[in-house]
């Protein structure tokens, strides 16, 4: 199955259950992998024939924004469910970065995936 992808989305935003996370911003790198038969779109240049990864980062981003989610993963099966309804792919992982949450790493986060039916 073909795929697309966007790498590390950079959402500043309202995401964790500690007081100081409820208050202030802090970075969240989304990536996301969308399985979804691209031969059409390929053989005609016809973007409706995929999918447009401009308005799915534009989507993703406005709703992380305004969710505002105390869990990663209750953000990360949300914008499953929200990408398989609006975007129509097969299926979609997500992946959720949180880069400051643990000073010692480079990023903690969860990953999620869901396909259609499920």
């Amino acid at each position: 199955m073909d795929k697309i992808f966007v790498n590390n989305l950079q959402v500043d935003c309202i995401v964790g259950i500690l007081d100081f996370e409820r208050v202030n911003t802090q970075p969240l790198l989304v990536s996301i992998e969308l399985e979804k038969d691209l031969k059409e779109a390929g053989a005609t240049g016809q973007l409706d024939k995929s999918i447009d990864y401009a308005l799915l980062s534009k989507r993703v981003k406005s709703y992380i924004i305004e969710r505002k989610a105390r869990l990663l993963e209750e953000l990360g099966v949300e914008l499953c469910d929200l990408i398989l309804k609006e975007f129509k792919p097969v299926s979609v992982k997500v992946t959720l970065n949180k880069p400051q949450a643990v000073a010692e790493a480079q990023g903690v986060g969860v990953q999620i995936s869901k396909s259609i039916g499920e």
